[in-house]
């Protein structure tokens, strides 16, 4: 913690303040080459001015010189400072052309960021005016260094794009002339960066998710309700059809009863009809039988060597029915009974 100066060391800042060349009152005589007997007089009749004073005035006094002393400073290191290359007009960026450019350099994004023309303000030259205390210099080497710890993070690139960028200075409230984003918006650019986009995205997506959980879990609910109403139902279905096959089986036995009573009538008067007609319709068939063979293909039973058989059989296949030589023989032999003695 510094000190408050003694009333001494006030005077003599004010004596300074006062008469710059006050120094030479302590160089020996005849070392300087000027006349410093006003000077001298000069400087006494103020310190026995301010000796006058009390305490608190000397105080006052004081202060008001310091702070017309800083005010002279500040005004004369803005003075440097609006004189150096940076602040020229010809520095001023121009924000329609790099408005238009696909990419930044971090180094040119920095310097339009100040309104600066990366052509002419450049970190390589700016570097080697650090020492000068300059405040736009000092601001430019803060900001570049959040840039740089940006990109360490992939929160910025090099080269970056201007909407990427633009999104990230906002994020990091760091103040960037309103026309250079105005520009890079009609170009239609997106000032939004690659976290702010994610982040968007992620958000949109729960919510995506939450609705459709909410909606699997409904479905989950009307499904199991119907599932227990069809199950429900599929027993009163399985009940109905159990009755109903027992019915079925019922009558299915009913009825092989009955047609097995039936079947038992049919037979015995097929049967009984069979030996009243059976040889009746035998008798004719044979007959017909020999009439044909004899009419149709000139059979004579007298001769020992026929053809007659094979051409019946023949004709038979020829239309689809199949017939054993042999057997046509045996019943034309059988037939050959019914024809007249001669």
């Amino acid at each position: 913690m510094t000190e408050d100066p003694t009333p001494k060391e006030r005077v003599d800042y004010l004596v300074k303040r006062r008469f710059p060349l006050s120094y030479l009152l302590n160089i020996p005589p005849g070392g300087s080459l000027q006349d410093t007997r006003e000077l001298r007089k000069a400087v006494e009749e103020f310190r026995h001015e301010l000796a006058a004073l009390s305490p608190q005035g000397l105080l006052v006094r004081y202060d008001l010189e310091k702070s017309k002393e800083f005010n002279e400073l500040r005004a004369k290191a803005e003075q440097k400072e609006s004189e150096r290359f940076y602040n020229h007009a010809g520095a001023l960026a121009d924000f329609e052309h790099w408005a238009k450019t696909a990419h930044w350099t971090l180094d040119e994004a920095i310097a339009l960021s100040f309104g600066r023309a990366p052509e002419i303000v450049r970190w390589e030259k700016l570097k080697t005016l650090t020492a000068l205390g300059s405040p736009f210099v000092a601001q430019y080497a803060r900001r570049r260094d959040l840039a740089l710890r940006a990109k360490s993070w992939d929160q910025l690139f090099d080269p970056v794009l201007p909407g990427i960028f633009l999104a990230w200075a906002k994020r990091t409230d760091i103040e960037v002339p309103r026309e250079l984003i105005e520009a890079v918006e009609r170009r239609g650019v997106q000032v939004a960066d690659w976290k702010s986009l994610y982040d968007r995205a992620a958000a949109a997506l729960e919510s995506e998710k939450e609705a459709h959980e909410r909606q699997i879990a409904d479905w989950k609910k009307l499904f199991n309700q119907a599932e227990a109403e069809l199950d429900s139902q599929h027993a009163a279905w399985l009940k109905v059809a159990d009755e109903k096959n027992r019915t079925i089986e019922a009558l299915k036995k009913r009825l092989a009863s009955l047609e097995g009573e039936r079947a038992d009538d049919s037979t015995d008067a097929a049967t009984t009809e069979a030996k009243q007609l059976g040889a009746k319709e035998r008798e004719s068939l044979l007959k017909m039988i020999i009439g044909m063979a004899r009419g149709g293909y000139v059979y004579d039973p007298k001769l020992k060597r026929t053809s007659v058989p094979q051409e019946i059989a023949s004709d038979l296949a020829k239309n689809g029915i199949a017939l054993d030589v042999d057997t046509v023989r045996k019943w034309l032999r059988e037939a050959a009974e019914f024809l007249p003695r001669e």
